[in-house]
């Protein structure tokens, strides 16, 4: 294998092994009992890779980094309409309409989950440097074929209300049916639908494929919105009104934002770009505060006469032992990295700027 399939042999491309979680035929029907849990095997977790070991979520196609974690949820929310929902109560459309134009939109995102995969995934491989295309195209193909997945069945789905309804089932049997996988098909969905606007079907995959597919997967389905949609039933013959396309455009708007900033810090914090992994890239060089002097004093005199022998320890990205010390300052704990000497990155410093500039801690 050459050095430049090599680099992609770490973090973000290969996420370490994630905390131990029940597997085997036990977990499978714990899955498909709670829709959730299968909405998350199939489609990735809730959340990045937490800072615990008794997290139990898989790992997702980057390394676990606070600031990207904190972009996913606002992408979800305004993928899954939330922005369009607000502007078009604000605007006078009433509840039932545009909650039920979300439903349709949210059908329209999983058929156009494919072609949104494909645009994300083609530029990846074929901007690949020699020798790591095959390494890029199997980073791509599990996005893709779950986005496949989803589409057929969003198909089945389709055929099946529209041909389903010339039957006249016994209501009884309805009723018994609505009770018993209404609330599991309710929640499944919903968790399919968040995960997809929040993950882009990029679980195990490549960590560029989840803000490059984001963008066509929310501009496809508003394009689709309008030209199948509105254009046939809300506005037919009429041209729309301005609040119309603010409410259609905004959230596809706002998530392309998000999209560019997960590139960037992927690029800077990761060294995750367009053609691999960038060479000779370095971590950032972390900021940490200052801790006043009399404050480590104190701590590394505790250290010396062995009281932080029950402190709790850490250790960081790059093998650093971190113990979170009894010490306060500025509202967070304070922790003590064990190394020989102080440097500008490894120096007592708080939980928050440890975990930004070497993190995530994990428990040792």
């Amino acid at each position: 294998m050459s050095a430049a399939a090599d680099a992609y042999d770490r973090p973000p491309y290969r996420t370490p092994d994630a905390p131990a979680r029940a597997s085997g035929p036990g977990a499978w029907a714990l899955d498909v009992l709670l829709p959730w849990r299968l909405a998350r095997r199939v489609y990735g977790p809730f959340h990045i890779l937490r800072f615990s070991a008794s997290d139990a979520v898989g790992p997702v196609g980057e390394a676990a980094d606070p600031l990207i974690e904190r972009l996913l949820l606002p992408r979800a929310l305004l993928g899954l309409g939330v922005l369009f929902l607000l502007i078009r109560l604000f605007t006078g459309a009433g509840v039932v309409e545009p909650l039920g134009e979300a439903f349709s939109d949210s059908v329209l995102m999983l058929a156009t989950g494919p072609v949104a995969l494909l645009l994300a995934c083609a530029p990846l491989i074929a901007l690949a440097r020699p020798g790591t295309r095959g390494t890029v195209a199997r980073l791509c193909l599990r996005p893709l074929l779950t986005a496949l997945l989803t589409a057929a069945f969003c198909g089945l789905f389709v055929a099946w209300a529209l041909h389903g309804y010339d039957y006249a089932p016994d209501q009884t049997a309805w009723l018994v049916l609505a009770v018993l996988f209404g609330p599991w098909l309710t929640v499944f969905f919903g968790s399919v639908l968040y995960l997809i606007h929040r993950n882009a079907f990029s679980a195990g995959g490549h960590p560029l494929v989840r803000p490059l597919a984001s963008v066509p997967l929310v501009w496809l389905t508003a394009i689709a919105h309008s030209v199948l949609i509105d254009a046939v039933e809300a506005y037919p013959g009429s041209h729309p009104t301005p609040s119309y396309y603010v409410a259609l455009f905004a959230g596809p708007v706002a998530v392309t934002g998000t999209a560019v900033a997960e590139i960037v810090l992927l690029r800077r914090r990761h060294g995750v770009g367009f053609r691999g992994p960038l060479p000779d890239w370095r971590p950032p060089q972390p900021r940490l505060s200052p801790i006043p002097a009399p404050l480590v004093e104190r701590l590394r005199t505790d250290v010396a006469h062995g009281l932080s022998h029950h402190w709790p320890r850490y250790v960081d990205r790059d093998g650093v032992i971190w113990a979170v010390t009894p010490a306060v300052h500025a509202g967070q704990r304070v922790v003590w990295p064990y190394v020989p000497t102080f440097t500008e990155r490894t120096r007592p410093a708080v939980w928050a700027e440890v975990e930004a500039a070497a993190g995530p801690l994990r428990p040792r």
